[in-house]
């Protein structure tokens, strides 16, 4: 694994993030790719995936939502085009390039993976799902959400809209099927009390 290569990445798409990245991007932030580069290697490893695979995972990871510094709507496209023009220049094999594109796209919800390198990179993304911190993250998600689409949600109408994702979202890998499938239905459940009591209230 080209650890040098990551540590680059992680420095160009880190730069850029702190540099242009929208305030108001709350959940699309440093830590959220900083999350998901971490994650990317935890579920990787744990997926047996080899050295060179890992690589491509981790880097994919490092740029996938890189394009939130230009657009909401198609930043995928966006952060496929900035991690060309990078590896390019690092001279980084165009077949590895083009892993590395595929599983950045593949991040696109719903998600739709088409093999193991995508399937890591989609649950490193949404891996919060299946945490105790779920809340926090969610209620972020809700702060950008609403300041993108430029209303207010009622709780209610934020419930249903959580209750749904959780409901058709699925891991993909084994490893995060075994670490977060409980804990989403934890969470899932949850909201679903927090909507029952409402709309008894």
């Amino acid at each position: 694994m080209n650890y040098e290569l990551i540590e680059k990445v992680k420095e160009y798409v880190l730069s850029l993030l702190q540099s242009r990245i929208s305030s108001n991007h709350v959940y699309h932030d440093v830590d959220h790719t900083r999350n998901v580069a971490e994650t990317a290697e935890i579920i990787g490893r744990a997926s047996n995936l080899s050295d060179d695979e890992l690589e491509i995972v981790i880097i994919a990871a490092w740029f996938h939502d890189l394009g939130y510094i230009e657009k909401v709507e198609g930043h995928e496209e966006i952060s496929v085009k900035y991690a060309e023009e990078f590896l390019l220049k690092e001279n980084y094999p165009a077949e590895k390039i083009e892993k590395i594109k595929k599983c950045i796209l593949a991040t696109k919800v719903p998600q739709k993976p088409k093999n193991i390198l995508e399937e890591v990179i989609c649950d490193s993304d949404l891996s919060h799902l299946g945490k105790k911190s779920f809340k926090d993250r969610n209620d972020l998600f809700r702060e950008e959400f609403e300041f993108y689409f430029g209303r207010q949600l009622t709780e209610a109408e934020w419930l249903k809209k959580s209750i749904d994702f959780l409901s058709e979202h699925k891991f993909f890998t084994e490893f995060a099927r075994k670490e977060f499938n409980a804990q989403k239905q934890k969470n899932l459940n949850k909201l679903r009390e927090e909507l029952s009591k409402l709309s008894q209230s």
